[in-house]
């Protein structure tokens, strides 16, 4: 087979049309596919950046339902505030249950605060220190939310027998009249 004009401008037509493609149609195209790419990739992490910032979404949920459950099981352990004399009378039976001498129990100046008040209690009592020690245990296992504020301890004479002086405090549910509770407090805002 012969080589001639014919062949070689075949040839030459056939190399021009694979460098002209190459040049004009697959070249744009890779340079298309590579912004594609670029832009996928863009994208990419643009939706990690917002899976990352709406991660704790779900978990907020979760946590405000259960701050209103803790908020319920402390609001259960408030009693009304007609139960103050109560309590007093339950603070002094366990003082006397443990053989302690209560000289004083004197109820402070109330503290209100929205959704709570807050009721201080002076007391002074005395005998053995054992005894005193299990006052302070079924203080603590009351079904209410109490707080030690302040507590002095003062040996007496006889062996193991202290004088104790103390202020605490009984937290309750105002009353629903009381400016500031919650719900009466609204009303009064709204008005």
């Amino acid at each position: 087979m012969k080589i001639g004009i014919r062949e070689i401008l075949l040839i030459v037509l056939m190399l021009g049309v694979i460098v002209g493609s190459h040049l004009f149609a697959f070249s744009r195209a890779d340079m298309k596919r590579r912004e594609l790419r670029a832009d996928i990739r863009k994208w990419d992490k643009e939706l990690a950046d917002v899976d990352l910032l709406t991660a704790g979404v779900d978990d907020m949920n979760a946590k405000a339902a259960d701050l209103q459950h803790q908020i319920e099981f402390f609001r259960s352990r408030l009693p009304a505030e007609r139960m103050m004399d109560k309590i007093l009378d339950e603070l002094s039976n366990i003082a006397s249950e443990n053989n302690l001498k209560t000289k004083t129990i004197k109820p402070l100046k109330i503290e209100r605060s929205p959704g709570y008040s807050e009721q201080p209690i002076q007391m002074s009592m005395s005998g053995d220190f054992a005894g005193y020690y299990q006052f302070l245990l079924q203080l603590e296992r009351l079904p209410r939310v109490t707080r030690v504020m302040q507590m002095t301890l003062h040996k007496n004479q006889r062996d193991g027998e202290v004088t104790a002086d103390m202020t605490l405090s009984v937290y309750f549910e105002p009353s629903s009249g009381d400016p500031m509770s919650p719900v009466t407090g609204m009303t009064a805002m709204a008005q």
